[in-house]
């Protein structure tokens, strides 16, 4: 005598049978069906341009000959951000930068890092402004980022008063103002053992932290309107 399979497993057979030829959507093929949302394009790089003093330029103390480990560049570079040159020379002031500097091309951001040898000259902000102002007529950024200098131990009331007025200057022209020293500064003066000089980083620790402030500075920029 033939026993027959009990309702259930059959229904269960059934079922299989029906899903493996395609006539019901399996759960995966339910989830295949399901329109997924595209992955975000990933935002091209950010082409930085950077014009300075000693403090841009690097232990060869000029930024034509490259990168090295006391450019604050080297670590704010990379992952969103691409170099594309600029000028910076130890020991020039604004107004020299702005007779040398050169296009480069596109520029997203423009990072300008100038002041300190402007206050060892004695020269005010006001003698210096039209130079600034020049930079960015000849590099044509999209965005301008203008840096507060460090503490100038040497000259510490007038690097503070020349701070003061850039930030003024640079805010009435629109341009995004920085300040990436708060890692370098206790007060006025420098955080201890951040400058044995009391005009410069100590060296590649102190550039790499300083490299990393600018970079969040960076890519801050890209939620800012331009401003040029």
């Amino acid at each position: 005598m033939r026993r027959s399979l009990p309702v259930g497993v059959l229904v269960g057979v059934l079922l299989t049978l029906l899903v493996v030829s395609g006539f019901l959507p399996s759960e995966r093929g339910s989830n295949d069906a399901t329109p997924q949302a595209a992955e975000p394009e990933r935002a091209a790089p950010l082409r930085v341009a950077i014009v300075g003093d000693s403090l841009s330029a690097g232990r060869s103390r000029f930024l034509g000959n490259g990168l090295d480990d006391e450019s604050w560049m080297r670590y704010a570079e990379g992952d969103g951000i691409d170099f594309v040159g600029g000028w910076a020379k130890s020991g020039a002031t604004p107004t020299e930068m702005a007779d040398a500097v050169r296009p480069v091309g596109r520029v997203d951001v423009l990072v300008v890092l100038a002041g300190t040898n402007a206050v060892r000259t004695g020269h005010s902000l006001a003698q210096e402004a039209s130079a600034y102002e020049r930079i960015v007529a000849t590099v044509r950024p999209t965005k301008v980022v203008i840096s507060s200098i460090p503490p100038y131990r040497w000259h510490a009331a007038a690097a503070l008063r020349y701070n003061a007025d850039l930030r003024r200057f640079t805010i009435e022209h629109g341009w995004s103002w920085a300040d990436p020293w708060v890692v370098a500064r206790d007060g006025d003066d420098w955080a201890p053992g951040f400058s044995t000089d009391g005009t410069h980083p100590a060296g590649p620790e102190q550039y790499a932290a300083l490299g990393d402030s600018f970079r969040r500075i960076i890519l801050e920029t890209r939620g800012l309107p331009s401003a040029v």
